[in-house]
């Protein structure tokens, strides 16, 4: 809310220098659905080097800034026109203009072309509201020419139909499927951030059906998405789909996905939540239709945590086993007592070593 405030107060101050300025795209999109969204951007007929006259700018990048304002971070985007395209994801030229509907009319959708003024008003020019109000998702002007200018629009669309519930209007659904081939175009690291959204939804079910409704699997590179379980956890979905070698995944999802993998094929092995880490075990119980608290709980419950709190040093183990079997011998002992077949006592211990030797 005081973020909120603050923009309010950001857009009056660009406003006392004779220049417009409103709070566009998904925080007045969200507004108007009674849901509060942090993320707050600005659109002005300030151009950038007049913001650096005025504000304190952080950042700078393709007509856009980032406004340091009492505290907060607010990108600030020029009104603009844009000409043309390259690779199908960013315009060849940019042209700033004094003209608030020339900025909406190269936007995506037209639920994310309304915007807000100082005084909260609402400025709806091309019919925003009433698609928000139908749940429908239209694209601004010709659904191919907006894909055409950014393939990213595609998987947004996906997206945004997954995580509001909305529908896409036929066009636009038409389109999708005219054009997935601009996939190819676009980075694996902007494709991955999308279908992350898409997964983590409550509505993946229905972001599933999109995706092969919309023949996107193959061109995606998913095509296992079909047959795979929808965990409530991307991490475990992207584990299914064996893409680690094409989509970007930092060495420790990599590895993590490998460890999971290997759990997933098991029986319920309590040694498996007993070695992991809470988000680890969380994700393993997850595969066993087991519950977050449920197996936060057990895990804090094992009556070990970890090796060293076996009741038995490694030179008393030294002098019951040869040397080389100590290893083997403190895995055999921690499986035999976080499965309640042996007591946590040192004599008790001692006389099942002796009797497994």
């Amino acid at each position: 809310m005081k973020k909120f405030q603050k923009a309010l107060l950001l857009l009056k101050e660009i406003k006392k220098n004779n220049q417009q300025a409103y709070i566009v795209g998904g925080f007045v999109r969200d507004y108007l659905r009674g849901i509060w969204n942090h993320d707050i951007d600005i659109c002005t007929s300030m151009t950038p080097d007049l913001l650096k006259k005025h504000f304190v700018v952080k950042e700078e990048h393709y007509g856009s800034t980032v406004i340091e304002y009492q505290g907060e971070y607010f990108e600030v985007t020029t009104f603009r026109k844009e000409i043309g395209s390259k690779q199908n994801r960013y315009p060849a030229k940019i042209l700033y203009t004094s003209s608030l509907e020339e900025d909406l009319k190269r936007r995506d959708f037209r639920m994310n072309a309304i915007c807000m003024d100082e005084n909260k008003k609402i400025v709806d020019l091309l019919g925003g509201k009433e698609d928000i109000q139908k749940k429908l998702i239209v694209s601004i002007g010709n659904s191919e020419q907006r894909l055409e200018e950014d393939a990213l629009r595609i998987l947004r669309a996906i997206r945004f139909a997954t995580t509001l519930n909305f529908t896409l209007e036929s066009s636009l659904s038409q389109a999708i499927i005219k054009q997935k081939h601009l996939l190819k175009e676009i980075s694996y690291q902007r494709k991955k951030e999308e279908l992350e959204r898409i997964f983590s939804s409550k509505q993946a079910v229905q972001g599933r059906k999109l995706l092969i409704e919309h023949q996107l699997l193959d061109v995606l590179e998913i095509p296992n998405l079909k047959n795979t379980v929808l965990y409530p956890n991307s991490l475990l979905i992207w584990m299914q789909l064996g893409v680690d070698d094409i989509y970007p995944f930092t060495k420790e999802e990599k590895k993590k996905m490998k460890y999971l993998r290997k759990c997933k094929k098991e029986e319920w092995n309590i040694y498996r939540i007993y070695e992991s880490d809470l988000d680890t075990a969380i994700l393993i119980g997850m595969m066993k239709g087991k519950g977050r608290e449920e197996i936060t709980i057990l895990k804090k419950n094992l009556p070990i945590q970890t090796r060293k709190d076996i009741h038995i040093t490694s030179e008393e183990l030294q002098q019951l086993i040869a040397k080389e079997k100590i290893a083997d011998f403190y895995q055999k002992i921690e499986q035999a007592i976080l499965t309640n077949q042996l007591k946590n006592e040192n004599d008790m211990i001692k006389k099942w070593i002796q009797n497994h030797r």
